[in-house]
């Protein structure tokens, strides 16, 4: 996708984000259920995480300067940090006001259920847009599958806080507080192996098969993920010793340009002698 297209599609899901987030934020308020209280939370901290992985997105896409020579690729993981601590910080508001509500008694009402469907609408569409999006907006989409369960959850966890006993709201409440923080213990390690400098190894296949269709040998091969889909490295070949450098530089063009080209890797080459007999 275009960087042009994924900013207005950045834009779109976070005017989507808003509106869900004040119909739940209503039912929240107007509405006194506990679970509609950890959907209304959630979705603050979704609205904020949005414009923050927007914030970082746009940063990532600056060229290179005097201090980034590789660009900034990596600014945009400041979105999925954003996000994770957004959402660790409610998980412990969240907490705390279950914590305090264990053995008080309250009543539910109606508006709750009402506002908590109305706040599912626009977070459908958002899902499928960051999804199309990618990178760090996946981690997004991710949070924001939780809050499309969080509302059907608080759906039938309100009326039945409304109709039948506030206990069934609490545990909507308490079920939902769950969910979140298994969530976040699944993206804190995603975030791990983004910065970890993982390479996939069908990418280093990849890179493999392109450097034998040139008939040379290599001695080595190092890739690292930058962020998705963007990738540095550097590679050691070996040529046959009378090789010239005219030769060597255009077989480490080529392959430079070949990597570049078909699987967004940048790589720098190093060239050693081979000391056997090989014809390249």
């Amino acid at each position: 996708m275009k960087m042009s297209n994924s900013i207005k599609d950045i834009i779109i899901v976070i005017i989507l984000s808003i509106l869900g987030g004040i119909f739940k934020i209503l039912g929240g308020l107007l509405g006194n259920s506990k679970s509609v209280f950890v959907d209304a939370m959630t979705s603050i901290a979704n609205t904020i995480s949005i414009l923050l992985i927007y914030k970082y997105f746009r940063m990532s896409l600056e060229p290179p300067d005097r201090d980034h020579l590789y660009g900034h690729h990596r600014l945009a993981l400041g979105g999925s940090i954003s996000t994770l601590l957004l959402y660790s910080f409610v998980g412990g508001i969240i907490l705390l006001d279950i914590v305090e509500g264990l053995g008080t008694t309250y009543t539910v009402y109606i508006y709750a259920p009402i506002f908590a469907t109305l706040g599912m609408a626009p977070y459908l569409i958002g899902i499928a847009i960051s999804r199309r999006i990618g990178g760090s907006a996946i981690l997004y989409a991710r949070f924001t599958v939780i809050e499309l369960i969080e509302g059907l959850t608080t759906v039938f966890a309100s009326l039945g806080g409304v109709f039948v006993s506030y206990i069934i709201d609490f545990v909507g409440a308490i079920a939902l507080a769950s969910y979140l923080f298994i969530e976040l213990v699944k993206s804190f390690r995603e975030i791990l192996s983004l910065v970890s400098d993982e390479a996939p190894k069908e990418i280093v296949e990849k890179v493999r098969e392109s450097i034998e269709k040139y008939g040379v040998e290599f001695d080595k091969i190092r890739i690292r993920r930058i962020v998705e889909d963007v990738y540095h490295g550097d590679i050691v070949l070996k040529l046959p010793p009378n090789t010239d450098i005219e030769t060597a530089h255009r077989i480490a063009d080529s392959i430079e340009n070949d990597l570049k080209k078909n699987l967004g890797i940048d790589v720098t080459i190093h060239i050693e002698p081979n000391e056997g007999n090989g014809n390249w």
